[in-house]
Parts: structure tokens; sequence; C-alpha cells
């Protein structure tokens, strides 16, 4: 049997969120009984908790979370660490390069997840732009991260958001605040990532999780 290690982190009210954006709301307006059944009422920004953001997020007629097929929800995984250099802001190509050294190649068509082992609080590290630039020349159809930006906050507290703005622009598509990512191995997962399709919608909380083959 696969092992499955969900990368979703719970909604809740005091979740990591961007600053500007409002925290979850949640009120139940009735109760489950013999005679009724519970239904609660949820206020949320789309880009809330582990959520996916579609190329509509920053390019105007781009593809919304709509227009992404079925096909591209379910895509081979490979996991780069930063967990272990903690010195560094970002991932950069560099990075990637070491990466295919030990592991071979980064597959076209796969999803590029990133490790950095961020606490909410602590400065976040992010992906470089030379980095999701090259991802995107070896054919990766979608990136996420266990950090709220793609960019690291030197540039997003500059308000500065070149990887993220670069990849998107380019029909990809990304998950931010991923968890778990520490129990996925480098190579050889499957991520599956699901979300409802809200009407036009360019950002919206989504299920993740790895599918990791049993050893032989």
């Amino acid at each position: 049997m696969p092992r499955f290690v969900d990368l979703t982190r719970p909604l809740h009210p005091d979740m990591p969120r961007f600053p500007t954006d409002p925290p979850l709301q949640v009120s139940e307006l009735e109760s489950a009984a013999a005679d009724s059944f519970q239904v609660c009422a949820y206020s949320l920004v789309g880009p809330a908790g582990t959520h996916v953001d579609a190329p509509s997020h920053v390019l105007p007629g781009g593809r919304t979370l709509a227009d992404i097929p079925l096909p591209e929800m379910v895509l081979p995984l490979v996991v780069f660490s930063l967990a272990d250099a903690p010195a560094s802001p970002s991932l950069t190509a560099a990075h990637v390069l070491a990466w295919e050294d030990v592991h071979g190649p980064v597959p076209a068509g796969c999803f590029a997840a990133l490790h950095t082992g961020w606490v909410p609080g602590a400065p976040q590290p992010g992906w470089s732009l030379e980095a999701v630039q090259l991802l995107h020349a070896r054919g990766v159809r979608a990136i996420g991260h266990d950090t709220l930006n793609t960019d690291p906050a030197e540039l997003t507290d500059r308000g500065e958001y070149p990887a993220q703005r670069w990849w998107l622009e380019h029909d990809r598509w990304q998950v931010e605040l991923l968890a778990g990512l520490d129990a996925v191995p480098a190579t050889g997962a499957q991520v599956w990532v699901s979300w409802p399709v809200p009407a036009g919608g360019s950002s919206f909380p989504c299920r993740a999780m790895a599918v990791v083959p049993h050893p032989r």
C-alpha cells in the first residue's frame, strides 16, 4: 500500500495569512439535532490557508481555477529543501542544478515543491526568479511551498514579487502554505491537489496530498 501524506494546513481564524487579508470568520447558522442539520457560514479571502493560485491571480485574461484541467491536478512530485540551509533566503538555480546532480533531471510535467522549514513569525525564504525560470524550462507544470509567498521576505517586505508574477504570467499555477513536505521524498511521489470551482476564481483554499509508493 502507498503512504499518504497530508500537505494541507487546517483552516482556522489564527492560521498564518497575508498581513492585509482579514482573518477567517465562521458562524453557525444551524446546529445539528434530531430535527435539524448543522449549517455554518464562512467568510474568507480566496488565498486563505493552503491555497491554489491560478494564472489569473496576476494575469488579466489568464487561466482561472476552472480552466486548469483535471490531469494537471495529479502530477509527479519532486521536493527541494532549504531546511538544512537556513542561511539561504531563496532556492536558486544553482540549488536546482545541484539537486539534479544527485537525483537526475527534473522531469517535465511534474509539480515541484519547496520545503523551507519556515516557522510563522520568522522571515520567509522562497524561490528565486532564476530558479522558477529554470523549472519552467524543464517543463514543470506547477510549484508549491510551505510559506505564504513564492518570493523571500527580503523582496516581499518591499512589495516585490518577481518569482510569483513571472511563474503565473507564464501560464503556470502554484500552491502556497503547504505542510508535511518533510515527510515526502525528493523523488518518486505523486501530488494530488483539488479545489472547488468558484466562478472566475483565481485563488481558493485547496486540499493537497502526496502519495508515496511503498518501497520494494
